[in-house]
This record gives C-alpha cells, structure tokens and sequence, in this order.
C-alpha cells in the first residue's frame, strides 16, 4: 500500500514539474513577445522617418504607384470587362454611343414539350 502511494505521488509530482516547465516556457514566449512589441512600436514613432515620408521621401514609390493598372485582371482578359477596349481622355469626351437596339422578342406559340403542365412525382 505505502508503495502505491509513492508511486503515485511520483507520477503526481512528475505532471507537476512538467506543467511548470511548460507555463514557464509559456510566460517567457508572451515576455519575448511584449518586448519585440514595445522595441518595434518605439522605432515606429521616428518622427524623422513619418517626416521624410511626408515630404516626399519616397516620390519613386508613389509614381510607381500611380503607373499601375487599376484592374490588372481586367486587362489580363480573366474578369468581367476584360474584353473592353481601352479608352483615353479624348475618347471620354466624345458623345455616348447610341444605345443597341433591344433584343428581338419571340412571337408566337412557345414550343409544347413532353410533359408540360404535369405535376413532379415526390
């Protein structure tokens, strides 16, 4: 009975020690973490940097930026209104395009198929 009793104590303090190793390895990642956040949110309040951005630090980002297609697949022919000619500035300014005319309408008695009118079977 009193070896029972050590064994279970042994295995009761073996989940124990391994429970504490594991909160310990737990509270040392959220510390690393919250330091690697407080060190970036320090080196982004650089009010150098947000200064040299606002002046125009960085021009050739932002002539990159406005070279690029607006809707790349579009132009690509993979979205709808892909297959759309391109239009310049003068082109806009002409007069509109007369509307197409409206798709012909089918006269007549629509065609009878088999089993019109029947209910579905359930």
């Amino acid at each position: 009975m009193a070896e029972e009793e050590i064994l279970h104590r042994d295995q009761r303090d073996a989940i124990m020690q391994r429970v504490r190793v594991g909160l310990t390895g737990l509270a040392a990642v959220f510390l690393l973490t919250l330091l690697a956040a407080s060190i970036f949110s320090l080196l982004g309040q650089d009010d150098q940097h947000g200064a040299r951005t606002a002046q125009g630090g960085n021009a050739a980002n932002v002539a990159a930026a406005e070279d690029m297609p607006k809707e790349p697949l579009a132009e690509l022919g993979v979205a709808p209104g892909g297959n759309l000619p391109k239009t310049s500035a003068t082109d806009n300014q002409a007069a509109p395009a007369a509307p197409a005319a409206p798709p012909a309408v089918a006269t007549g008695p629509m065609p009878s198929h088999p089993g019109a009118g029947r209910a579905p079977h359930n």
